[in-house]
């Protein structure tokens, strides 16, 4: 955790975790899913209950408070960071742009670029997704 109280780390992945989780967690079953040791996963749910993020409860733990997570968008219980949402986008332009050019019967230099371009900028942000990940 930062020093503003900004989740990063081990503490947003657990928070992350806790967010996208129906049922309340226990500290071992969150250590197993996301193989980590016990001891880490106490330590940080101990802190973030400190800060009021999460709770426990008699099944385990679960989120008190929602918070607005940098680089991260929540969509009901989905937390979906903004390089899947990008690549995404840009995987949908480069679709449409190859639909074009299926169409146009005719090969075009100009759409050609469109599509590597867009293409490359897909695989960039699906690249630095998984390296963030």
């Amino acid at each position: 955790m930062s020093v503003k109280g900004e989740l990063e780390g081990t503490a947003l992945k657990i928070y992350i975790y806790l967010l996208e989780s129906n049922e309340d967690a226990g500290v071992r079953e969150i250590a197993r899913d996301l193989g980590l040791p016990v001891s880490t996963v106490h330590y940080h749910l101990k802190r973030l209950e400190e800060l009021g993020y999460v709770e426990k409860t008699t099944d385990g733990y679960k989120v008190a408070q929602r918070l607005k997570l940098r680089d991260y968008i929540v969509i009901g219980s989905r937390v979906i960071h903004r390089f899947t949402l990008y690549s995404l986008f840009f995987l949908g332009f480069a679709i449409g742009e190859a639909i074009l050019i299926i169409q146009s019967q005719s090969i075009n230099p100009d759409r050609i670029a469109v599509l590597i371009a867009t293409l490359l900028a897909s695989l960039i942000f699906g690249i630095e997704r998984l390296r963030i990940k």
